[in-house]
């Protein structure tokens, strides 16, 4: 393909990307906007219940609230389709046994990234809110304002969706011979610096928030390291079989 054939590719793929969005946004938006807000609004409301409530200070803020959170919860619903079209855009440039990884790389994507998000909402959410909220006191009223909690909130949750994606970044990095489990092993306190140096630019500028997105990470890390190396063992052990006659003399 030419380079004027890549950028008609890629403006196909996010055309598609950008109406397979806007249809979830419709959707989402018309049809479950109240039940999403609840359950959104749900971790800090009860975190906050005796100490203050939620609050707006424009009279807009409500509205585009409400709006911004369809958009993000969309992304999420969309995540299959958006994951395929990049996996169509990109899947030209492998090889033809790299191909056939498209349903495992779609699904597994999917479940990483809502399982990231899912992690962060019941796990880092009452841990986090419950840290902040003890600074609530006595004639100190915590009544955190619409925007800036949606700001808050949704920057955690894309940050662990996003950030969750390492295991596969790695596993199709293993398979297609650019990282091994020595390099991973050897390279470990950097990815962990790395790792925390991330964890920094994802999420709000406070320690806990980044502590709790880096730890998970580096476990996420170490599972990889786990899964590159049962992958290049696999492929040995094939090779091998393919051909015996590099197997060392018995």
């Amino acid at each position: 393909m030419t380079f004027i054939e890549h950028l008609e590719e890629l403006r196909h793929r996010i055309f598609i990307c950008v109406g397979t969005l806007f249809a979830c946004f419709i959707f989402l938006y018309s049809v479950a906007n109240e039940q999403i807000r609840h359950y959104f609004m749900l971790p800090m409301q009860e975190t906050i219940e005796g100490k203050g409530t939620f609050q707006f200070t424009s009279p807009a803020e409500g509205f585009l609230f409400d709006l911004k959170l369809a958009l993000v919860v969309a992304i999420f619903v969309a995540s299959p389709m958006l994951f395929y079209q990049f996996w169509a855009f990109v899947a030209p440039a492998l090889y033809k046994k790299e191909k056939k990884y498209v349903i495992p790389f779609l699904v597994f994507s999917t479940i990483l990234f809502v399982g990231g998000a899912t992690f962060g909402y019941f796990i880092v959410f009452p841990i986090g809110f419950k840290f902040f909220s003890q600074f609530a006191t006595q004639g100190v009223a915590l009544n955190p304002k619409l925007n800036e909690y949606f700001a808050f909130a949704t920057k955690l949750l894309l940050a662990f969706g996003f950030t969750f994606e390492l295991p596969l970044i790695l596993f199709f990095a293993g398979r297609i011979g650019l990282i091994d489990v020595k390099f991973l092993n050897r390279n470990r306190k950097y990815a962990i610096l790395i790792l925390f140096a991330i964890s920094a630019m994802f999420t709000p500028p406070d320690v806990i928030s980044q502590v709790l997105l880096a730890v998970p990470l580096w476990a996420l890390y170490e599972f990889s390291t786990l899964l590159v190396w049962l992958t290049q063992r696999k492929k040995q052990k094939t090779e091998q079989e393919s051909d015996p006659d590099s197997s060392p003399a018995g």
